[in-house]
């Protein structure tokens, strides 16, 4: 009666997208412990005399436990989880993993908790769609009777169905909204009544003869900031929003929360050109950081914007193409601007989307490497790794292409990390140092979704380990906003890592907010200046001051600077003239495939000298 997927996963057949709506509209994500879930888990770890019983619920890039007995993490990776495998299958048991073909290597069966055996029902919600399982396992293996599986089914159907009180109990709070066609946590207008105000507003902009811009607010790091400090400061983070958007002095002419992270906005304006004068501020105030019970928590917010009467007349046309210009081109500060090339563009990211992970599989991507060398010349200190990708079909896509799109989708994202950091691994044992030399040090980039995973430490030692690579070899490169959804526990996570002699370098330094104020707490080993503070050096006094400050500043902190997008001679003698340290840019190398990079530094007199 064992039940165990095949080589080639079958979940595909799952439509994931439907499944995760169906999952979010039950609000159980999150939640508190509840005794109507706990009784059934202690009650089944009882019958079936079985160390672990838990409810999991399996969210887009982890299994978050409703309820567990004999497991006290509230939630894991994907990686840990049998429960992901069980989707595809009414009921999945596994009798033995250690003697099972596919699960016989799973990480959860040879590291802790050293799962051997595991039998799970799957839990379907309302639409009928897979949202999770009702599970036990066990260290030792064992076999199920025919009895034992019906009674495990029968509990799960119970559990199932005290699930469904939950989309119930939904439905009736969007009822309720609808009567008052307002949002229920924020209290802003929803979508009917903010269409309504909108419709209204056209036709006076239309009689005044003003052009109004209309906002569609996301906010990206929702989940992020609910799975570290719970619902009850997600909530207060949404009424932030929803008071910075009616706080008088932002001129909003009408604000709506249109769903669980989205907003909206009007404003007006007299001439198009003054959009981004308009906007600019409102971006500014919505992304200012939240003061909360000592946590300060940074809202990471991304705008569509649509402008009447030019993208449209009516409400639904312009929320419409507020919403789809969020796929388009994104300007500086997280604005995006509809255009009628718009539609095109979303058309190739849901292709970007569809085609990454096979390229990532079938190894049409590839690692590129540039080398990062002492400004004194003596010497090549690294390389970092920066992903390229030619697709038969697509043609090559720039990684400022496929990078931020791989980043707003964790399931993408931490294949694209998982995959960078397996192949920087293998590369970096092919690159043998002479006796003496300093450790050549490989740079990965990590995107701010990755940063935050529960499992992030280990899985990076356990990747190290798994090539027999020294942490000392490995620098992971973090962006400000990758450490500011929670600057409190992105220290805790730096220091671990420091602790196994990995290099955090800070990337693109002064393009993110309030840089210097956040500095001097963060455990980092080195900063890169941004390009854009290079690209005007050495003729404007403005930028070559700006660079020296910050060049004194840092090695004030302790620390070394690295200079990005040296691309002429006369940069090199400045900023070797300035005191930075370690410079980057195509004057030495564009970044080249590893063979060339492995050439290029054979060929630099004394190899990687002295730091």
């Amino acid at each position: 009666m064992s039940n165990t997927p095949s080589d080639t996963s079958r979940t595909s057949a799952i439509d994931e997208q439907a499944r995760l709506a169906e999952l979010r509209a039950l609000d159980i994500l999150d939640t508190q412990p509840e005794e109507r879930f706990d009784r059934y888990t202690r009650l089944v770890s009882q019958i079936f005399n079985v160390p672990a019983a838990f409810i999991s619920l399996i969210d887009e890039n982890r299994q978050w436990f409703k309820s567990s007995v004999g497991i006290e993490a509230h939630e894991t990776s994907h990686d840990l989880s049998f429960c992901v495998h069980a989707l595809a299958h009414d009921y999945l048991e596994i009798p033995n993993a250690l003697s099972d073909e596919f699960f016989c290597n799973h990480k959860a069966v040879v590291s802790p908790p050293y799962v051997r055996f595991y039998a799970g029902v799957v839990l379907f919600g309302p639409g009928g769609h897979p949202i999770g399982t009702f599970c036990i396992s066990d260290t030792k293996p064992r076999e199920m009777t025919s009895v034992e599986r019906s009674w495990l089914k029968t509990f799960a159907r119970i559990v199932e169905e005290q699930i469904h009180l939950y989309a119930e109990l939904a439905t009736a709070r969007q009822q309720v909204s609808h009567v008052t066609q307002r949002n229920a946590r924020t209290g802003l207008p929803d979508e009917t009544l903010f269409g309504d105000t909108l419709d209204n507003l056209i036709r006076l902009a239309d009689i005044e003869a003003y052009y109004l811009a209309v906002l569609h607010l996301r906010v990206n790091n929702l989940d992020e900031i609910s799975r570290i400090h719970g619902r009850g400061k997600r909530d207060a983070v949404l009424q932030c929003m929803a008071d910075r958007l009616t706080a008088p002095d932002i001129k909003m002419l009408a604000a709506g929360h249109l769903g669980y992270d989205r907003f909206a906005g009007v404003v007006s304006m007299f001439s198009v050109r003054d959009l981004f004068s308009v906007i600019t501020p409102i971006v500014n105030r919505l992304n200012m950081a939240i003061d909360l019970e000592g946590h300060t928590l940074r809202p990471d917010i991304d705008v569509g914007i649509s402008v009447s009467p030019d993208d449209g007349t009516t409400p639904d046309d312009l929320l419409e193409r507020a919403r789809a210009a969020l796929k388009g081109p994104r300007a500086k500060g997280g604005m995006h601007v509809f255009t009628h090339h718009t539609e095109a563009s979303a058309v190739r990211r849901h292709w970007i989307e569809q085609r990454l992970e096979p390229a990532l599989q079938d190894d049409e991507v590839s690692q590129h490497y540039q080398p990062i060398v002492l400004a004194d010349g003596s010497g090549v200190i690294g390389f970092e790794a920066l992903a390229r990708w030619n697709d038969a079909e697509l043609g090559i896509v720039s990684p400022g292409e496929f990078v931020p799109i791989a980043e707003k989708t964790p399931r993408l994202s931490r294949l694209l990390t998982d995959w960078s950091l397996k192949v920087v691994c293998k590369t970096a044992l092919d690159w043998p140092l002479r006796p003496g030399n300093p450790p050549l040090r490989m740079g990965v980039n990590i995107p701010a979704n990755q940063f935050y995973q529960l499992d992030f430490v280990d899985h990076i030692l356990q990747t190290l380990k798994q090539y027999d690579l020294s942490p000392e070899r490995l620098t992971l490169e973090l962006t400000e906003e990758s450490l500011l959804t929670d600057i409190s526990q992105a220290v805790n996570t730096m220091r671990q890592l420091r602790d196994h002699d990995i290099t955090l370098a800070l990337d693109d330094f002064g393009t993110g907010y309030s840089s210097l104020n956040y500095l001097k707490r963060l455990p980092i080993d080195a900063l890169k200046i941004d390009k854009s503070f290079i690209d005007d050096l050495p003729h404007e006094r403005a930028a070559v001051d700006l660079v020296k400050g910050i060049i004194r500043i840092a090695h004030g902190l302790g620390l070394k600077v690295i200079a990005e997008g040296i691309e002429h001679q006369a940069q090199h003698d400045l900023l070797k003239e300035l005191g930075c340290d370690q410079l980057q840019g195509y004057l030495f190398s564009r970044p080249v495939e590893a063979d060339r990079a492995l050439a290029f530094l054979e060929s630099w007199p004394g190899r990687a000298g002295a730091r």
